[in-house]
C-alpha cells in the first residue's frame, strides 16, 4: 500500500508537470499569433498605443482572468467578450479600455511588445511580444495569480513581416 501511494505521488507529479509544460506551449501560440498580429497592426502604419492594443487581444486567450463585469457576470461569455473587442480597439485613451476589456496579465509588466524596425523604406520588420505566465501550478500557492511568491516565466512571441507601410506614407 506504501509502495503504491509513492508510485501514484510521483505519477502524479510528473501528470502535472506534463500538463503544465502543455499549457505553457499553447500560451507561447498564442504569444506568436499576437506577435503575427501586431506586426502587422505596425507594417500598416498604426502607434504605438494601437500596437499595444492588438497585442492584448492576440494573447487574451492566456491572460488570465478578466477583470472586466459584463451584465454582472463574473465569468464573461465568450460572445460577450468578443462583442466588445471593437471597442476595445476604437478607444483612444488607457483609461478607456480599462472599463471595456480588461484581464489580469495585461498590466503590471506581465505582457507587453517589442520591435526590430527595419532601416530605410523596407525591409523585415521582427515584432516580439512577452507575456509573464505562472509555472509549476502545482506547486504555487493557492493565491498565486495575485502573489508575488508565485513562480513565473516570460514566454516570448516572435513574428517576421515585410514592412511597405514608408512606401504608402511617401
Amino acid at each position: 500500500m506504501v509502495e503504491s501511494i509513492v508510485v501514484l505521488f510521483f505519477l502524479c507529479i510528473v501528470f502535472f508537470l506534463v500538463f503544465d509544460y502543455a499549457r505553457l506551449l499553447i500560451c507561447r501560440t498564442a504569444l506568436d499569433y499576437a506577435a503575427s498580429r501586431c506586426a502587422r497592426a505596425r507594417t500598416v502604419g498604426f502607434n504605438d498605443f494601437m500596437v499595444l492594443k492588438t497585442a492584448r487581444l492576440g494573447a487574451m486567450s492566456v491572460s488570465g482572468e478578466c477583470l472586466t463585469r459584463i451584465n454582472g457576470d463574473t465569468i464573461p461569455s465568450t460572445a460577450a467578450l468578443v462583442s466588445r473587442m471593437g471597442s476595445y480597439l476604437q478607444a483612444e485613451s488607457p483609461a478607456e479600455t480599462d472599463g471595456i476589456l480588461n484581464f489580469e496579465r495585461w498590466h503590471n509588466g506581465k505582457l507587453g511588445w517589442s520591435c526590430a524596425e527595419p532601416r530605410g523604406d523596407a525591409g523585415e520588420l521582427t515584432m516580439y511580444v512577452w507575456q509573464r505566465q505562472n509555472v509549476f501550478n502545482i506547486l504555487n500557492p493557492p493565491c498565486a495569480t495575485t502573489c508575488d511568491e508565485a513562480a513565473e516565466l516570460t514566454l516570448r512571441g516572435e513574428a517576421k513581416i515585410e514592412s511597405h507601410y514608408p512606401f504608402y506614407l511617401k
